[in-house]
């Protein structure tokens, strides 16, 4: 690094020598000159003095380059000095880097050991994962067959006990029947009768007979829903009619599936209230126990088979004259009295069945079909949107029920919680619209026109 100033220094002196040996060989050539040729002596002096002044001239030329030799060399210490410092300063660069590389080097054989031991631990981890599912696995299976070893147990006590035949499941199954066949007998009536198409002219005041009829058929369906009724047009689709003989059912069979005597209003009330006396005095297993002898016994006492279907025959009466089918009450009971007695009968030995599961074959605890009133307040924890398209209008009310639910009741540490096992589902004045354009419009001619 320090050849370039050690050159500049060499050709200064060289310079400088050349420069002696020039003016040593002129003086020479000179003398000899002054010796060999014969001058006067004022000649002579002339040229001693031009040498004397050519030998100052020299001196001051030698001078001259002394300086400038003297400069050279401070520039070269200069240059060399601040060369020093920088080979200094890239030496100890180069020392930190070193450092640095050393220390990344010590890193990563850091992180290479940790990556193989995390890989080494992370195959354990798996190896445990995989014990521990099919220890999992196998506590499943012991679990599961435990399950069954008591579930036959509890069969076997039960039978042996002479208690509950059913399971809340099994009535839940018994509603869910019941609820299609409601569904499936409404849509067979509404496609079996042929309504005219509404003209003004038909806006007569209402004989005595009709008023009855309506007032009949707002008892079970609400005002709204008969008021839709008797306005909306059923010629070309029977939706609404549909709709409104499957909510009449409904009512119907809940009543039917709890009532203890389906007589009397007032015994019914009775027994209501001394059961409830007996819930509150005694635990679940007395209280269930009494309920089962008493609701038995209490049905023998029924004259004869009770007339459950014509509560059917009336619905769908009221509601077909109520949207406006012509024919007299008696002749439309009549008709279909006969036409679907089978349907009826049906529904009457489903409900029925329904009755005797809730009332004598459990027990255990209280079970309770479902339904909401017209009218009342929709609630989501205990109802059901049948639509469900948009969040319900807060308040909004309940239009009609369309299918049953099922509650469970028990009483732990003489506290009742009731359990919702199915909740009821609902038709909302909002979701009417939308309901009637997903039901299947009629799929064949009426069979039963009207009369005049």
């Amino acid at each position: 690094m320090s050849t370039a100033p050690t050159t500049s220094a060499s050709t200064s002196t060289f310079l400088y020598r050349l420069g002696l040996l020039t003016m040593t060989l002129a003086l020479g050539y000179l003398a000899k000159v002054f010796r060999h040729t014969k001058y006067t002596t004022k000649k002579a002096q002339e040229d001693l003095l031009v040498l004397r002044k050519a030998i100052e001239s020299r001196d001051t030329e030698i001078s001259s380059l002394h300086r400038s030799v003297e400069a050279v060399k401070e520039d070269a210490r200069d240059r060399e000095e601040g060369l020093a410092h920088e080979i200094a300063e890239l030496q100890g660069r180069l020392r930190a880097t070193e450092g640095e590389l050393a220390e990344a080097s010590e890193g990563k054989r850091t992180l290479e050991e940790a990556l193989t031991d995390r890989n080494v631990q992370e195959k354990e981890w798996m190896a445990e994962k995989t014990r521990l599912e099919a220890e999992h696995q196998d506590i499943l299976d012991v679990l599961e067959t435990k399950s069954a070893e008591l579930a036959n147990a509890q069969r076997a006590s039960l039978m042996v006990r002479g208690d509950d035949r059913l399971t809340d499941q099994a009535v839940l199954l018994l509603v869910q029947q019941l609820n299609r066949k409601i569904t499936e007998t409404a849509a067979e009536l509404a496609d079996a009768f042929e309504f005219e198409e509404k003209k003004e002219k038909d806006a007569l005041p209402e004989s005595e007979e009709m008023v009855e009829v309506h007032e009949r058929a707002t008892e079970i369906l609400g005002h709204e829903l008969v008021d839709i009724l008797r306005t909306a047009d059923h010629h070309e689709d029977p939706a609404l009619v549909r709709l409104a003989f499957q909510s009449g059912m409904i009512e119907y069979a809940r009543w039917m599936s709890a009532s203890w005597f389906f007589e009397d209003p007032e015994d019914e009330q009775l027994l209501a209230d001394i059961y409830q006396r007996v819930r509150m005095a005694h635990d679940q297993v007395v209280a269930g126990r009494w309920r089962s002898l008493t609701h038995a016994h209490v049905q023998e006492l029924i004259h004869g088979e009770p007339e459950l279907g014509d509560y059917f025959v009336d619905a769908y009466v009221n509601v077909l004259l109520t949207a406006g089918f012509k024919s007299s009450s008696a002749a439309l009971h009549e008709l279909v009295s006969q036409r679907f007695a089978d349907r009826i009968a049906m529904l009457v030995q489903l409900a029925l069945g329904l009755n005797k599961a809730i009332g004598a074959e459990v027990t255990a605890c209280e079970l309770k079909t479902l339904s909401a009133a017209p009218g009342v307040p929709f609630d989501e924890e205990t109802m059901i949107d049948i639509v469900d398209a948009a969040p319900p209008t807060p308040g909004e009310a309940v239009l009609c029920t369309c299918e049953l639910g099922l509650s469970r009741s028990d009483k732990i540490d003489g506290t009742w919680t009731r359990t919702i096992l199915q909740k009821p589902k609902v038709v909302l004045p909002s979701g009417l619209e939308e309901l009637l354009g997903r039901t299947p419009t009629r799929t064949q001619p009426g069979v039963f026109p009207q009369t005049q």
